[in-house]
C-alpha cells in the first residue's frame, strides 16, 4: 500500500515538473520591425520596405509564411528571407522579388495618416505569432502626402494705371489630387504690402496642374512684388512663386467726365466737369476739353476730391458754337512729365427753334394762302415748316 502511494505521488511530481517546463519554454517570436524610408513625412509615390526578425526561440517549427499588413487597407504583402538556410527559419523577412508598394495604397487617406502595420508568422500545426500583438498594428509615424507644387512663376497683367484692374495667375499641382489654398500678397519697393489675396480655379483636376487666378486692384505705385504661396491643407508648398508688376505714379488719367445741360442754344453756357488724378503729385497739370471741331479750352483747377489719388475737380463754363448734329466731348490732361489718355463725355446739341411771326391766310379762289415771317439765329439751316389746319 505504501509503494502505491509513493508511485502515486512521484507521477504527480512528474507532472508538475513537466508542466512547469513546459510553462517555461520559450515560443517562437517576431522582433525588430524596421520600416524605410522612415522619414516623418513620404510622397504618396515613394516605396516602401519593411522587415521583422522570426526567432523559433530553437523550437522545431515549420514556418509557412511571414505576411505584413496595414490599418485601413486590405492590402498583404508577403515576406521572404533571403539569408536563412538549412531549412532554420531565424533571420530577417522583407518584401522581396515584387515591386515594393507605394507609401500612397498603404494608408486609408493621403495626407492626414501615417503608415500603421503589423505582421503575422503563418506556423503550421501551432499558434500563429503576431507582432506587436494580434489584432494591433504599430504607428510607423511615416505620414503619407506629396508636396503641391506651383510649378511656374506668378504671372501679372493689367493696363499699369493706378485704378486698373489686374489678373494674377499660377500653376498649383497636387500629385495626390489635393485640391490648393492659394494665396497671394503684393508689396512694393519699400515693403509696403496689402492685405492677402485669394486665388482660385474652376479645374476640379490638380494632378496635372491648374490654373489659378483673381483679378484685383491695388493702391501701390511703381515696381510691385507679388509673392505666392499654396497649401493643400497638410503641408505647404515647397517653394513659393513671385511675379512683378509696374503701376505707373507719373500719368495722369481723368474720371467723373461731365457735361451739363446736354443740349443748349448757342447762348447758353454749357458746364464742364472732369476730375484730375494722378499717383504721385506732379508739377504743371493742364486739363482741356475739346468740343466737335472746335479748339481744346483749358479747365480751371477746384476742390480736391477724394475720389481718386491727389484728385482735383475741373470745371468750365462756356458757350458752344452750333451744329448740325451732337458734337463729341473729349477731356485731356498733362502734367510736366506724362500725357494722360483721353476721356470722352457726353456728346453735346447746340440748336436754338425758328422764331415765327405775323401769320396770314386768306381764300384765293379754291385755295387757302398760308403766310408767316421766320427768323433762326442757328442761320436758318435744317428748319423745316408745317401749317396745321
Amino acid at each position: 500500500m505504501t509503494s502505491n502511494r509513493i508511485a502515486f505521488v512521484s507521477a504527480i511530481g512528474l507532472a508538475i515538473l513537466a508542466l512547469f517546463m513546459m510553462n517555461g519554454a520559450e515560443a517562437a517570436t517576431l522582433n525588430n520591425a524596421v520600416v524605410t524610408p522612415n522619414d516623418s513625412r513620404v510622397d504618396g509615390i515613394t516605396e516602401m520596405q519593411f522587415s521583422i526578425d522570426f526567432d523559433d526561440s530553437g523550437d522545431a517549427i515549420t514556418l509557412n509564411g511571414i505576411q505584413v499588413w496595414f490599418e485601413g487597407t486590405g492590402d498583404t504583402y508577403d515576406l521572404t528571407c533571403a539569408g536563412c538556410s538549412g531549412g532554420d527559419p531565424d533571420g530577417t523577412y522583407e518584401i522581396v522579388g515584387v515591386s515594393l508598394p507605394a507609401a500612397s495604397s498603404l494608408v486609408a487617406s493621403v495626407g492626414s495618416d501615417t503608415i500603421e502595420f503589423g505582421f503575422i508568422a503563418d506556423v503550421e500545426g501551432g499558434d500563429n505569432v503576431h507582432y506587436p500583438a494580434e489584432g494591433d498594428t504599430e504607428d510607423s509615424g511615416v505620414r503619407v502626402n506629396t508636396l503641391p507644387v506651383l510649378t511656374d512663376d506668378a504671372a501679372v497683367s493689367g493696363g499699369g494705371m493706378p485704378e486698373d484692374t489686374y489678373t494674377l495667375s499660377v500653376t498649383y499641382t497636387d500629385a495626390d489630387g489635393h485640391a490648393g489654398t492659394v494665396s497671394a500678397i503684393a508689396c512694393d519697393a519699400s515693403d509696403n504690402c496689402e492685405d492677402a489675396l485669394s486665388l482660385s480655379t474652376d479645374d476640379s483636376d490638380v494632378t496635372d496642374g491648374a490654373v489659378y487666378s483673381v483679378d484685383f486692384t491695388t493702391d501701390l505705385g511703381g515696381d510691385i512684388t507679388v509673392t505666392v504661396s499654396a497649401t493643400d491643407s497638410y503641408d505647404n508648398a515647397a517653394d513659393d512663386r513671385t511675379g512683378t508688376f509696374t503701376v505707373d505714379t507719373e500719368t495722369p488719367w481723368l474720371k467723373n467726365a461731365g457735361v451739363s445741360p446736354t443740349s443748349a442754344g448757342e447762348a447758353d453756357d454749357v458746364t464742364f466737369t472732369v476730375t484730375y488724378c494722378v499717383f504721385e503729385v506732379v508739377a504743371g497739370p493742364t486739363v482741356e476739353v475739346t468740343v466737335g471741331a472746335a479748339s481744346a479750352a483749358a479747365m480751371s483747377a477746384g476742390a480736391s476730391n477724394s475720389d481718386c489719388k491727389n484728385g482735383v475737380d475741373y470745371s468750365l463754363d462756356t458757350t458752344v458754337g452750333w451744329a448740325t448734329s451732337a458734337q463729341t466731348v473729349a477731356f485731356s490732361a498733362s502734367n510736366s512729365l506724362k500725357n494722360g489718355d483721353d476721356v470722352a463725355g457726353d456728346s453735346v446739341s447746340i440748336n436754338d427753334a425758328p422764331t415765327l411771326t405775323t401769320g396770314a391766310a386768306e381764300k384765293v379762289d379754291d385755295n387757302f394762302v398760308f403766310t408767316s415771317s421766320a427768323s433762326d439765329v442757328n442761320s436758318d439751316d435744317g428748319d423745316a415748316f408745317k401749317v396745321y389746319v
